[in-house]
């Protein structure tokens, strides 16, 4: 039975904190696409747009987010996204979760520090 260990050098990509910084922002209020690709990078998550968008689609056929077109203002008409009933549950869930890891973040850290040191 061989184990490989390749995948295991680096701690996993931010990627899967994208959909909760994705609906904490839509909570904030009706956001177009590019806005929240803004709001992702000052979250220090970047993310392709085209993964971006795919996920807006995605939540959408969920029942998570609804989108409609924005004809205000002078330039081309953009999509607006904003979160249902359905995604500000979503966004409880994600923050329950958040909660209970911070607890085993905290547990895992202060056993870390409790490490003997070999000091060599």
């Amino acid at each position: 039975m061989s184990h490989k260990h390749h995948g295991h050098r680096h701690p996993p990509r931010v990627r899967g904190l994208v959909l909760p910084w994705l609906l904490l922002a839509l909570a904030r209020g009706p956001t177009h696409g590019y806005q929240l690709l803004e709001q992702l990078v000052d979250a220090g998550l970047p993310v392709d747009p085209g993964i971006l968008y795919r996920t807006l689609r995605t939540l959408e056929e969920e029942g998570t987010v609804v989108s409609a077109w924005d004809t205000e203002g002078t330039g081309p008409a953009r999509r607006v996204y904003r979160l249902t009933d359905q995604g500000w549950e979503l966004l409880a869930t994600w923050a329950r979760y958040f909660e209970d890891l911070r607890e085993k973040l905290g547990e895992f850290l202060r056993a870390y520090r409790e490490l003997p040191r070999d000091t060599g």
